[in-house]
């Protein structure tokens, strides 16, 4: 029996098994990237190209869209119109505010003697009223030279008499001038008075804060977003409506809207809200065969929430064309992503 003493055949043997055993594992990597995996995600949502048989046209005159988004009718960012310093923000995160209702302050002490400034001027007609006087006072004397040489003839010299005449002339003039003066000061005091309200934020309409993004004591500069407001008491509710019904639906049919939460079972999805339908988009998707449509609709009690699916409930009251080849000559409506 004979015993090997060297260390290299060992060696060679260990090395053997390593390549074996990483061989084994790059063949099983490879195998399960070759088979496909089953989707395990429960909570996948449907597309807007989903079948049209969620499209619920049972009853006659009325259309039902699934999977409608309630989104904000009004929404906008309010900003400064002049760089200054934030006096105050009147109203907090959450507040209702009305419209017309002033909610952001500039600071504007100097605004507001600018102000003062020129509504004193525009107010003071002292010239005005010393031009009126002088100007009565030439003439009279003006006249009194006339009559003076009416009766003696050249008791009063030509030079004198013109020199009267202007001197009537250059009153008036001062009295046009004042009016002229009190003008430009009343277009003054406009002006600070523009720039006055320049420095106060007003609501466009009645809403809600949504956020406040400056506050007392912050710079601003011309444009600074520094408040959004919203308005949920009316929202639009969106969807896409089939191509074949686009000659059934018009602006202001009524519509009911549904909130719909996937999963959910809630008392509030039995709620029904009212409104009218208010867009038709006049272009038609080649891949969904579908048109976007929105929805004015009324939101009293604020349980329409922007970012719910809701479903909708047109009730155009027309029999559907059935097909989408018989379309009318002036309907505007196209279809994008290229002709067939």
């Amino acid at each position: 029996m004979r015993v090997f003493t060297s260390k290299w055949p060992w060696l060679a043997a260990v090395a053997l098994s390593m390549v074996l055993f990483v061989a084994g594992n790059n063949f099983t990597q490879a195998w399960q990237n070759q088979t496909p995996r089953a989707r395990t995600n429960p909570n996948l949502q449907l597309e807007d190209s989903d079948p049209e048989e969620q499209v619920d046209r049972s009853i006659a005159g009325q259309i039902t869209l699934p999977k409608c988004s309630v989104k904000l009718l009004h929404s906008v960012t309010l900003a400064s119109d002049r760089p200054g310093l934030i006096s105050f923000v009147e109203p907090r995160e959450g507040d209702d505010v009305r419209k017309d209702q002033e909610i952001v302050f500039l600071k504007d002490d100097e605004l507001i003697a600018i102000f003062e400034i020129s509504k004193e001027k525009a107010e003071n007609d002292v010239n005005k009223q010393f031009a009126e006087a002088s100007a009565d006072v030439a003439k009279v004397e003006l006249e009194k030279m006339l009559e003076s040489n009416r009766r003696v003839p050249g008791s009063i010299t030509s030079t004198e008499v013109e020199r009267g005449r202007l001197n009537y002339i250059k009153a008036q003039l001062q009295g046009k001038q004042a009016e002229h003066e009190q003008v430009v000061a009343r277009l003054e005091m406009k002006k600070a008075a523009a720039q006055l309200k320049a420095g106060k934020i007003e609501a466009p309409f009645d809403g809600k804060v949504r956020k406040v993004l400056k506050h007392k004591g912050e710079a601003v500069t011309q444009g600074t977003p520094i408040l959004e407001l919203v308005s949920p008491r009316i929202v639009k509710v969106e969807g896409f409506l089939p191509v074949e019904d686009l000659w059934s639906v018009k602006r202001g049919d009524p519509v009911e809207v549904q909130i719909d939460i996937p999963d959910r079972d809630l008392e509030i999805e039995k709620e029904v809200f009212h409104g009218k339908m208010y867009s038709i988009d006049p272009t038609v998707s080649n891949v969904t065969h579908r048109a976007r449509i929105w929805a004015e609709v009324q939101n009293p009690d604020e349980k329409l929430i922007e970012g719910l699916y809701a479903k909708m409930t047109i009730k155009h009251g027309r029999r559907a064309s059935g097909t989408a080849k018989k379309t009318p000559a002036a309907t505007g409506i196209k279809q994008t992503g290229g002709s067939k």
